[in-house]
């Protein structure tokens, strides 16, 4: 099989919805990094708890997010050659630049973000933002089963 250049953001005729999505992935770690450094500096019983409702929540929605990318991915194998690489948005080969991009840097905002604080605060609600990363991956699935280019499979008559 040849290997083709990866591709553009204007390869995709729905590319604005593309970015979109990698761009709501993004806005939502912004919200939850400055949440998490507001109840980190601020110290109150009441906030620590909403901070452990909050990442319990983003937690479950990354988790059906997540559910809903690795289905969509599914119902696309049908048709395409669909590999976890590019369903999860990491290979170049698959996925444009700046949603990759996008999508990879709100992973690794929320990665770091969540376990600074939970290291500087063990054993208290900080801790339950480890649980938030899984936000990020599901939202990287979903992009990856929706817009990601994949080859078209070759056992399929």
């Amino acid at each position: 099989m040849a290997k083709s250049k990866p591709p553009q953001d204007g390869d995709n005729q729905d590319s604005r919805a593309n970015l979109s999505l990698a761009n709501l992935s993004l806005q939502i770690t912004v919200a939850f990094a400055l949440f998490a450094t507001i109840t980190f500096l601020v110290r109150q019983p009441g906030l620590d708890l909403v901070f452990a409702a909050v990442s319990a929540i983003l937690f479950f929605v990354g988790a059906g997010v997540l559910g809903l990318g690795f289905w969509n991915g599914i119902q696309r194998s049908k048709v395409d050659e669909v590999r976890i690489a590019g369903l999860l948005s990491v290979d170049k080969s698959h996925v444009s630049t700046s949603a990759r991009n996008r999508l990879w840097l709100a992973i690794l905002i929320q990665i770091a973000v969540t376990f600074a604080f939970a290291a500087l605060r063990p054993f208290t609600q900080q801790a339950f933002g480890v649980l938030v990363p899984t936000l990020g991956l599901g939202f990287a699935a979903l992009w990856g089963s929706r817009f990601a280019k994949f080859f078209p499979r070759k056992d399929r008559r």
